[in-house]
């Protein structure tokens, strides 16, 4: 469970700063630009600017304060929530609620000043444009590094497939769901870089030099990042994975998580690098030469300033306005279905997912039954079922004695039950039907040494004291 809040709490405090990031980034003009809409320079210092900015940071404030209030049940779950899957559920409203309206503030203030530029006609450059520097195009396919390089991710993706179907079970499934995902990921990730780089290149300035270095830096850069971001997600599931079917010592289990969170904020602010660094040098070279600098007034191909629609540009992906992101122009069929339906397909999949994998565990009890055929015993517990012979049994008692697990390789684990295969620094690994009234709970449970099997122990109670010793007498006088 601790490295379980561990994981969880990460999610909440990378999702909250990078919501914080985004908002951020929009309140301080860029170049020519406020709040993803194109302004004279002399507007950008004008009362009406400082008035937006001050209101902004007000609406921030209030979102932010809104996101740490509603954050409590996330960051102190078992204070407040008895089932893990309410919990669950939860964080996840938690996280998609506010990365959709957490931006609300954006959009507001992207209509103000985009209403306020109208009524002053605060126009500048040339409306509704597409240059392109054909000798800069040219060398397009020098700028990023070849495709050839996500092999060593796929690769790597390929193997926990390959070990969940070498070790498949039932119980086991969700192993198997979570390697194709993986791989799928690593995949999209590639399909992601390649349509990036098949981009039309940004022109800058007329002079094609500056063009030439501005996208090279882009183009290298971000294809660069999309690989990192592939080689680390394939090497951590892989590292779970060797780890979970004990290929490596699990000892280290705790420093992987650890390592694991560390490598993936990394990626989650590598973006952010990436568009500060162009921006940046965008800054730097323009500004040495001004008169060369193209501005180009197509604030109506961006719907608040987040949603791009230009059915004159034949580019899928391009560089958000807003944020440290990527957006994609709808105005392309590719777009138009990664920003409309790719998200609510992801959405719906990942709720029916969880229903599929974990309702069946979270609401199921465990029941065991005994016979005179082989298997003489069966534990009834979807999708953990136990079968066994009392021959694999070599001895049983009952006990109170407080337990506490250091690995749970599958199965579910919360302060009331614990169902599946974990591993204890008492018992080693052990197959486990357990309940508790609450995490200090102290109830009787069975314990039975086994032979023949890959696990120590077998530790089962029930609900009810009463029945567990029932079955504790039951199961004695089978196997004496």
């Amino acid at each position: 469970m601790f490295l379980f809040r561990i994981i969880m709490d990460s999610c909440l405090f990378i999702t909250f700063i990078a919501i914080f990031a985004t908002l951020r980034s929009a309140n301080k003009p860029k170049k020519n630009m406020f709040m993803a809409v194109t302004l004279p320079y002399d507007v950008l210092d004008s009362d009406f600017i400082k008035e937006m900015q001050k209101e902004y940071k007000s609406m921030c404030n209030k979102v932010y304060l809104l996101m740490l209030i509603t954050a409590i049940p996330c960051a102190f779950p078992f204070w407040i929530f008895n089932n893990i899957m309410v919990y669950i559920f939860y964080f996840m409203i938690w996280c998609l609620g506010f990365a959709y309206y957490g931006i609300t503030p954006f959009k507001l203030m992207n209509r103000k000043v985009k209403a306020e530029k109208a009524k002053n006609g605060w126009f500048v450059g040339e409306k509704k444009v597409v240059y392109c520097d054909t000798k800069t195009t040219l060398l397009k396919n020098s700028m990023p590094i070849s495709n050839k390089y996500f092999l060593i991710p796929i690769l790597i993706g390929v193997i926990p497939l390959i070990i969940s179907i070498k070790n498949f079970s039932p119980e086991n499934i969700a192993f198997l769901v979570v390697a194709i995902l993986n791989l799928g990921l690593i995949l999209l990730l590639f399909y992601i870089a390649k349509i990036f780089n098949k981009n039309k290149l940004k022109t800058y300035s007329t002079d094609s030099e500056i063009n030439f270095i501005l996208n090279k830096a882009e183009k290298r850069m971000v294809s660069i990042y999309f690989l990192i971001n592939a080689i680390i997600e394939s090497l951590i599931v892989i590292v779970f994975y060797l780890a979970l079917f004990e290929y490596i010592d699990i000892k280290f289990l705790n420093i992987i998580v650890v390592s694991t969170l560390v490598l993936s904020s990394i990626v989650a602010l590598g973006f952010i690098y990436i568009k500060k660094k162009i921006s940046d040098l965008d800054e730097e070279l323009t500004s040495k030469n001004k008169n060369s600098e193209i501005i180009v007034d197509d604030d109506d191909y961006w719907i608040d300033g987040i949603y791009y629609y230009n059915p004159n540009d034949s580019s899928k992906m391009v560089s958000s306005r807003f944020g440290y992101n990527m957006t994609y122009n709808m105005a392309t069929k590719h777009g138009y279905f990664m920003v409309k339906k790719l998200d609510k397909i992801v959405l719906i999949g990942t709720f029916i997912l969880m229903i599929i994998l974990m309702v069946p565990a979270e609401i199921s009890n465990s029941s065991i039954t005994f016979s005179d055929n082989t298997p003489n015993i069966s534990i009834s517990s979807f999708p953990y079922s136990y079968e066994l012979d009392y021959d694999d049994i070599e001895s049983v008692t009952l006990t109170s004695e407080p337990i506490s697990f250091t690995l749970r390789t599958n199965g579910i684990g919360t302060e009331t039950k614990c169902i599946g295969n974990f591993k204890s620094d008492k018992y080693g690994k052990c197959r486990v039907y357990l309940y508790f009234e609450n995490e200090d709970d102290n109830p009787p449970y069975i314990v039975a040494k086994l032979k023949n099997s890959k696990y120590n122990y077998l530790l089962y109670n029930t609900k009810d004291d009463k029945q567990t010793q029932e079955i504790y007498s039951k199961l004695s006088n089978k196997i004496d």
